[in-house]
């Protein structure tokens, strides 16, 4: 089990959009029915972060990888946030009132979490890592994370336009998705890349990046949404 503070980072990111939700409703951007759609939402991912943690303990992820493709645990909270998306109004009513209650650079500064990856980029440089993927991955991801600073700044002075900000967003989603899903065979086959279905680094594709690439995702619509209401009112 390798050393890392990705328990800790877990339940800091799950504070932070809980705290956006909780902001929310105490402003009344939230009806009481919208901000427990969103709360049962993160019910249900803590009950996943807790199913990772239970399999990752008892090695069972590392079992899986010769049967299941590349990190199928980073498409679970995905797939249960879109679905919900997809079917709930109530859902959809409730993300854009938080977005409307949240400040646009706060929604960029959480990004800045991304800067934690300097974390598994010095454990490949000091040899307890041996697989690229820290590299490939951690690296962009920790510039994004740095790149986080200026842009709020640039979006809390309005210095930056809805395109560019939703572009940025597009780019903070690709480069964790693009170069770990296209060269799947590649990495499943490199030796020591076992080390991210370990406990507790497997809590980093399962939840706390799938979190924040969600979060990319998130605020490119708010963004897209918001232009497109201002445009109909001009």
């Amino acid at each position: 089990m390798l050393m890392s503070i990705l328990p800790i980072y877990t339940a800091l990111v799950f504070a932070i959009c809980l705290s956006l939700v909780y902001r929310a409703q105490t402003h009344g951007a939230l009806l009481r029915k919208e901000a427990s759609a969103v709360y049962g939402l993160f019910a249900i991912f803590a009950v996943w972060a807790v199913v990772v943690t239970i399999l990752g303990l008892k090695g069972i992820h590392i079992s899986l990888m010769a049967k299941i493709p590349l990190l199928w645990q980073a498409f679970i909270p995905m797939t249960i946030w879109m679905t919900a998306f997809a079917l709930s109004r109530t859902l959809r009513r409730a993300l854009w009132a938080i977005a409307k209650a949240t400040p646009r650079h706060w929604l960029v500064l959480i990004q800045s979490l991304r800067i934690g990856a300097i974390g598994g980029i010095m454990k490949g440089v000091q040899g307890e890592i041996a697989s690229d993927y820290v590299f490939w991955i951690g690296i962009p991801d920790f510039v994004f994370g740095l790149s986080a600073l200026p842009v709020a700044e640039l979006v809390r002075r309005q210095k930056m336009g809805p395109r560019s900000l939703i572009l940025w967003n597009f780019v903070g989603f690709g480069l964790i998705v693009l170069p770990t899903f296209l060269p799947m065979n590649y990495w499943m086959n490199e030796p020591g890349f076992e080390f991210i279905f370990e406990f507790p680094m497997i809590l980093a594709p399962s939840i706390v990046v799938s979190l924040l690439i969600s979060l990319n995702l998130f605020q490119a619509w708010a963004v897209w949404r918001r232009n497109l209401q201002f445009k109909a009112t001009l």
